[in-house]
């Protein structure tokens, strides 16, 4: 996450924990302020619903009725023939008008955007559905609203990596003729040292104190960086130390570490932090995790495959992924093998078959494969089973019945984990993709890893483990004993 670099850039993103006045600042003030420059612009701003925009619309409209306003902003003046709280307009053909996320604003022009709280609450955020809404909504009519050189304010609280604030910041990062936001985000309690740099006017964040140097300082404790200066060489002014509050006169450390206390670790990590989830993982937990250097060998062992399929190759498709497992004897489970990948039917049956050639060799060790009854699987079905007949693979499989609720079915692997029986390699160049979807699960981008693994762990809950070959016992006294019996099944005393 980055800070102000650009104070002329049309695109800000403003990412402030709640009560601690972002919207009277953004969607109240700046309108004003705006308004009172230049009376021509037009404003919108929009909410998840029409209510709070109208609130601020009033807001707005009452200070530039203020008689404390014409002294500073003599030109601008409210058009007595539109006044009304939904769309005012100035005397210079500027204005204000409210909308709601998802309303038309069709014949509405804007110089400035203001996007205020899009998202009503977390409940909306996981909903693909809600996402999926919001994002059509901002760029087939709000964002087709922009006058030329029309700046966008984006308020929210950052509930989900893919959510409108986290879809922008993907675009930023991955297209570069994207629009490029200022993003400003300020923690409740601060996670880096905030020095505010006085030749640029910009803050900026390290992990570690500075010196007169402008280089890093090592302190073991907190209790000795308080001794560090709050101006260091004439350049930078020292704003928060790490844990310090944005608003202590309001909101003290006290009180923001007693919230955070009570609050689900998701919550307070997204509301006041504006991190969609806490680094340490919110359904999945970074204790979860076990690993190995060296998974045990599939002999003679039950191996599971699950598959979560997508079918696409464009940038916003989810990946196609497969993720195969092996039940030890002691049925403890070990990730050996993730294939991920965006493709066509054709090449997630060759996928499929390839995987289950690899690891399927019956009867040493004995494959599982599981697919989700969705209406890809419908339509791959054929063409799996005609080139299972071309390929002579004939991996057995099982349908397995969809579960809308992802938290729902990711719940067996969530228990597997929290009980140390899953582990997971050292080594493995995708491990990486693996761990941090898992630890972003539910508010990430994606969860085709967490859905394959979740289908992979529930295929082995309830089924045994195959036993190992156990060594023939040494001879006991009896069976050496009987070696002097008599071939007619006597004994020395019936001789």
């Amino acid at each position: 996450m980055r800070d102000v670099e650009d104070k002329k850039s049309p695109r800000l993103m403003l990412l402030v924990p709640p009560r601690h006045g972002k919207s009277e600042l953004a969607s109240i003030r700046f309108p004003a302020y705006c308004l009172g420059h230049h009376p021509e612009w037009e404003i919108i701003n929009c909410g998840y619903n029409l209510d709070l925009p109208m609130k601020f619309s009033r807001r707005v409209r009452e200070i530039v009725r203020d008689p404390g306003y014409k002294p500073m902003f003599p030109n601008t003046l409210l058009d007595p023939d539109s006044s009304a709280a939904e769309a005012w307009n100035t005397t210079m053909g500027g204005g204000f008008t409210a909308a709601g996320v998802g309303g038309g604003i069709t014949g509405k022009g804007a110089t400035v955007l203001i996007i205020d709280d899009p998202i009503k609450n977390q409940e909306e955020a996981d909903s693909i559905v809600v996402r999926d809404g919001l994002w059509d909504w901002y760029w087939s009519t709000a964002y087709s609203r922009l006058a030329p050189g029309g700046g966008v304010l984006i308020i929210q609280t950052w509930w989900h990596d893919d959510d409108l604030a986290g879809r922008l910041q993907q675009k930023m990062r991955t297209e570069d003729d994207a629009d490029q936001f200022v993003i400003i985000k300020y923690p409740a309690l601060a996670e880096q040292w905030e020095y505010r740099n006085k030749e640029t006017d910009l803050i900026e964040r390290y992990d570690k104190p500075l010196d007169e140097n402008h280089t890093g300082l090592r302190l073991p404790q907190r209790a000795e960086s308080k001794s560090v200066p709050s101006t260091i060489n004439d350049t930078y002014d020292l704003l928060r130390m790490p844990g310090e509050a944005l608003h202590p006169e309001r909101y003290n450390e006290k009180m923001m570490t007693s919230m955070r206390a009570n609050q689900p670790p998701r919550i307070w990590s997204a509301l006041y932090q504006q991190n969609p989830v806490p680094d340490e993982g919110a359904y999945f937990r970074k204790e979860y995790f076990r690993y190995e250097p060296v998974a045990p060998s599939a002999f003679n062992r039950n191996v599971y495959q699950a598959w979560d399929f997508a079918i696409g190759e464009r940038q916003q498709n989810d990946y196609t992924v497969g993720v195969t497992l092996v039940q030890d004897e002691n049925d403890f489970l070990h990730m050996v093998e993730l294939v991920r990948f965006k493709g066509d039917s054709f090449t997630i049956v060759e996928e499929i078959l390839d995987a289950a050639q690899r690891w399927g060799s019956e009867p040493t060790a004995p494959l599982t494969l599981g697919v989700e009854d969705s209406q890809i699987w419908k339509a791959i079905k054929p063409l799996l089973e005609k080139r299972m007949a071309e390929r002579s693979i004939y991996p057995p499989y099982e349908v397995m019945r969809p579960l809308t609720d992802k938290l729902a079915r990711a719940r067996s692997l969530q228990g597997r984990m929290q009980q140390g029986r899953v582990y997971f390699p050292t080594e493995a160049s995708w491990m990486r993709d693996v761990h941090t979807e898992l630890l972003r699960f539910p508010a990430g981008v994606h969860d085709d890893i967490v859905d394959a693994l979740a289908w992979a762990v529930n295929l082995a809950v309830g089924k045994s483990p195959k036993k190992l070959p156990q060594p023939k016992p040494p001879p006991s006294w009896k069976d050496k004993l009987s070696q002097f019996m008599t071939p007619g099944g006597g004994s020395h005393m019936a001789a």
